[in-house]
Parts: structure tokens; sequence; C-alpha cells
């Protein structure tokens, strides 16, 4: 079997024959998936507030390493000018069960999400620091998927004044099949507690899945009211193996 027919059939039943084991794309929840093995990424969003755009490589097996550039149409700290902020993160999956539908993974970045710097607090690359686990379990035969990612961030520059601020991030995410074809009904809740603190916050929205191509619509808020990302479109594209270090086998 050749190298681009290995990857179709892998990828199909990845992403179409297990349910969520997409990436998180716009959503601030993830999951315990990562591309096969030389699988290239490109994820973009845009949205009320800003447009985004990923890069991710599975250079090694159970590995992604993601380059993210976030362009707000207006700066966070005072809505004026625009403003862009970088953030690069790796992701290593510790196990899954066979059907790819669970199971944990670690991931650890400099930066933020976008989420974090719409509420005002802008943190570059390198001004900031975060890991945080994933662990996402399935129910109702797989038609049913729960993401848990309790973390930790560190800010070196808090509100631009070379000041040290830490906190303990939270997220929560929930997707159901079967309403709809390929599609997905997800909601995710999420924010940060302690001196980099961020409003407690909302997405919901659909996920529509296909082995190449998912596309997304969603909206989010604080719970409060305070703002969040709006109404936001994204997708995500998968390439055949090309980025495997030392080569790809066929």
């Amino acid at each position: 079997m050749g190298n681009r027919r290995r990857f179709a059939l892998l990828l199909s039943v990845s992403l179409v024959g297990a349910p969520s084991t997409a990436m998180s794309q716009q959503f601030y929840s993830d999951n315990q998936w990562v591309a096969p093995h030389g699988v290239g990424t490109l994820i973009g969003t845009v949205g009320e507030d800003y447009s985004s755009g990923t890069l991710v490589g599975a250079f090694i097996p159970e590995w992604e390493f993601n380059a993210q550039a976030t362009h707000y149409w207006e700066d966070p700290r005072d809505q004026e000018d625009s403003y862009t902020a970088l953030n690069f993160f790796v992701k290593h999956r510790l196990s899954e069960n066979e059907r790819g539908t669970a199971g944990y993974a670690l991931m650890a970045g400099t930066g933020h999400s976008p989420d974090y710097q719409a509420a005002g607090e802008v943190t570059q690359a390198f001004s900031s620091w975060w890991a945080n686990g994933v662990l996402t379990y399935a129910f109702a035969n797989d038609l049913v998927t729960l993401d848990l990612l309790p973390g930790v961030l560190v800010n070196v520059d808090q509100n631009q004044k070379g000041e040290t601020a830490w906190g303990f991030t939270y997220a929560s995410r929930l997707a159901v099949y079967g309403a709809l074809p390929q599609t997905a009904l997800v909601g995710e809740v999420f924010g940060t507690v302690g001196e980099a603190f961020a409003d407690p916050s909302y997405r919901a929205g659909l996920r529509w899945e296909s082995p190449r191509l998912i596309l997304t619509a969603t909206y989010s808020d604080a719970f409060n009211g305070a703002g969040g990302a709006g109404f936001e479109l994204g997708f995500m594209f998968f390439t055949d193996p090309f980025l495997c270090v030392g080569g790809c086998r066929e």
C-alpha cells in the first residue's frame, strides 16, 4: 500500500471511525489525539475580535509542534491599534485506547491562547509560559466525549510592568455526536484563577468532520458578560505525511 493510500485510510479511521479525535481548532480545550507521523496541519480561525493561523507538524511519532499567530483587530490593551501575538507549544500523547477516542496527553508552550489575551492581558511568546494535562474520556459507545485540562501558567511581564504572576488554568469540553451527520455539538468552559486571572468563559458550536477537512462555527463569551471572542468560523486541513524526521516510510 502506498504512503498516500495508507495515510488516507489511517486518517479516515482516526477522524470518522472514532468521534472527537480532531484537535482543538478554535476551542480553548484539546484532547489526546495527535496527527499521524509526518502529517502537517493548517488551522485558521476568523472572528469578531481576531483572526489566527496555526501550523502544526507531527515530526516525531506521538508529538506535535505548533506555531500560532493571532492578529487582533484592536489591541486588547487599549482597543485602538491592531496587535499580533505569537504562541509556540508542543503536545505529547501519553496513551490512548484502541479506538482512539480516549487517552492522556501533555501540552506546554510559551505565549497564550487568544481567549486569554482577548480579556485585555497581552502575553507575547517568551513573556508567558504554560503547561497542562489532557484527560479525554468517552461514553455511550464513543458518541459522547469529555476533555479535562488542568494546568498552570506564569506571566513574567504582567500588565507590561515586569511583574511575575502565576495562575492555575482549567478547561472542560463536552462533544456529542449522532444528532447531525459527521457533526459534533460541542460546548466548553475555561478560565484562570490566581494572580494571572481570566474570567470564567464558555464556548459552544458545531464541528463538521471529514478525513481531510474540519469546519467549525462557534460563539464565546464570559459568564459575567464581560466579553469574549464572539462568533468565529474556523477550519483545519491535514496534509499527506511529508514532515517525518529522517524521512517518511512508504
